[in-house]
């Protein structure tokens, strides 16, 4: 029973980050243009997140998805390997 219980939370966690990072591709396919990245955020950054200086902007507003989807990506890893290690420790 436990097991079934962890392979339905490892597959649930799998399903919310492929939707999470499917509904922000497709907003990043929808702000896409043929304007340049660089002009892009020395126009906007300020406008679009307050925050004065650049790079704090881009790292907090907009790669905010692609740190989310990095950490869940270890998070399922990190579950992952210790269930494939507690598996092996009980045949043993």
């Amino acid at each position: 029973m436990k097991l079934l219980i962890k392979k339905i939370f490892i597959l649930i966690m799998l399903l919310t980050i492929l939707v999470t990072f499917s509904i922000a591709s497709k907003d990043i396919t929808k702000s896409s243009n043929a304007i340049q990245s660089k002009d892009y955020y020395l126009e906007n950054t300020f406008k679009e997140t307050g925050s004065k200086n650049i790079v704090t902007g881009i790292y907090l507003e907009y790669r905010l998805f692609d740190s989310i989807f990095e950490a869940s990506t270890l998070l399922i890893t990190v579950t992952g390997i210790i269930f494939i290690a507690r598996k092996d420790e009980k045949i043993h």
